[in-house]
């Protein structure tokens, strides 16, 4: 069941505009959540009931509760996902050279990144449980009908038996009378681990599988840790949990950090100094120390994101740069309201904790980043929830924005929300959004 919370807040008005807007688009229990949770003040305003808000996020959004983070000390490394429209097919690569050629526009700048990726282990500095994952080519030889042995695709596997089936499986004569396997063994891409029992170990988050069921005559598979994602693909067959990839690490943040970063769900916890601008679903405890004998100005940059120490909570991206100023031999305690940027977990509570990360990479986010807005988008807005349903379109729907959602986000953003056209221009935009729409 969803619960709905009463707004008896100068706030409603814009909770009742959005609900009006997303009913124009699709019906959900999804849209019926978000419409609740999109307009939760970050020091939450009196009748807002944030619990209920909670409950009514994880229920519609399935979010899925998952282990505690990696161990410190067992480096990671990136797996970037490409999609290359012409074969309707999907790759992912953590080779720092492949992904400076795929991203120099190599092969005729077919292969374009979606957004997505996951951790993996690095081979050489993987822990003692984790085992490396086998990548597959199809084998370029031809039978002497012409057709060739193995697909124009890449396969990867984590599990022994089935990589050991596939190196000598599926053979095929070709021309020149030699018998192949239909894939071509390139060698040990990433480390991973394993499920037991269908669960995975904890420090990792389950990594799934989809395959296009060999459309075109031309086998591909994709890989994520979204269900919703995969199981979204028309034509494809879901094919379920196949490897355990380690939650994000923290890295060393560019300010000192004192005692842990909490998120925060009511007044009771917050402090009175406030900064950055979201929707109110991750609102974090953060104190900014500073341990030299004078005043110090720190710089929180724009994209900053702070990650949640166990995949269970959302975690949380700083949109504007934030100035803190901290005194000599003292520290400041501000509540940062933050966007949050996996559409399938939970929202921060105060027995969330998280750690620092660093500035996003991710090119989808970026180019929302560098759009031009105004500063501060009150949370209470529907810019604002315009932004979160952007950032959750590149982290769990088909990735990137394009080029004319751009330039509607971009609109959206010049547009006074009191305008006649803004909720037309909101609906259309959230229109174009996959993770709007109904499973």
């Amino acid at each position: 069941m969803i619960h709905r919370s009463g707004f008896a807040s100068p706030i409603a008005h814009v909770g009742r505009r959005l609900r009006r807007v997303l009913a124009r688009i699709a019906a959900g229990t999804l849209l019926a959540a978000v419409a609740a949770t999109a307009h939760a003040a970050p020091l939450t305003p009196p009748g807002v009931d944030k619990d209920a808000i909670r409950e009514a996020m994880a229920s519609a959004l399935g979010y899925r509760a998952v282990a505690p983070a990696r161990k410190a000390g067992e480096p990671v490394v990136t797996v970037v996902e490409y999609y290359n429209a012409g074969l309707q097919h999907y790759f992912i690569t953590a080779e720092p050279a492949e992904i400076t050629n795929l991203d120099s526009g190599a092969f005729g700048g077919a292969w374009k990144r979606t957004g997505q990726s996951f951790n993996a282990w690095a081979l050489a500095t993987k822990p003692a449980d984790a085992v490396p994952v086998c990548r597959f080519f199809g084998t370029d030889q031809y039978r002497a009908n012409g057709t060739r042995i193995g697909p124009n695709s890449h396969f990867y596997t984590a599990d022994p038996a089935e990589c050991t089936f596939v190196k000598t499986g599926y053979q095929a004569v070709a021309a020149n009378g030699i018998s192949y396997p239909s894939w071509t063994y390139e060698g040990d891409a990433f480390a991973v681990k394993l499920a037991v029992g269908g669960t995975c170990p904890g420090g990792t988050v389950p990594l799934y599988r989809a395959y296009n069921d060999g459309a075109r005559g031309d086998p591909n598979h994709r890989y994520s840790s979204n269900t919703t994602l995969l199981t979204s693909l028309v034509g494809w067959s879901f094919e379920g949990l196949v490897m355990c990839v380690p939650v994000t690490a923290a890295v060393p943040a560019p300010f000192e950090v004192r005692g842990e970063i909490r998120g925060c769900d009511n007044a009771q916890c917050a402090p009175p100094v406030s900064a950055g601008a979201a929707v109110g679903l991750v609102d974090l405890v953060l104190e900014i120390g500073n341990s030299s004998a004078a005043p110090v100005t720190v710089t929180i940059p724009s994209g900053f994101v702070f990650v949640s120490s166990t995949a269970t909570y959302q975690d949380g991206l700083l949109l504007d740069s934030t100035i803190v100023q901290v005194p000599a031999n003292g520290s400041v305690r501000l509540l940062l309201s933050l966007y949050c940027l996996q559409q399938s977990r939970s929202t921060a509570t105060p027995t969330a904790t998280y750690v620092t990360g660093a500035v996003t990479t991710n090119p989808g986010i970026l180019a929302i980043i560098n759009l031009p807005r105004p500063l501060g988008i009150a949370n209470d807005s529907l810019k604002a929830s315009a932004t979160q349903f952007a950032l959750w379109e590149v982290t769990d729907g088909t990735g990137a924005l394009s080029a004319s959602q751009l330039t509607m986000l971009r609109n959206l953003y010049a547009l006074p929300e009191t305008d006649v056209s803004f909720e037309t221009a909101f609906a259309a935009f959230l229109d174009t959004l996959s993770v709007l729409k109904p499973n």
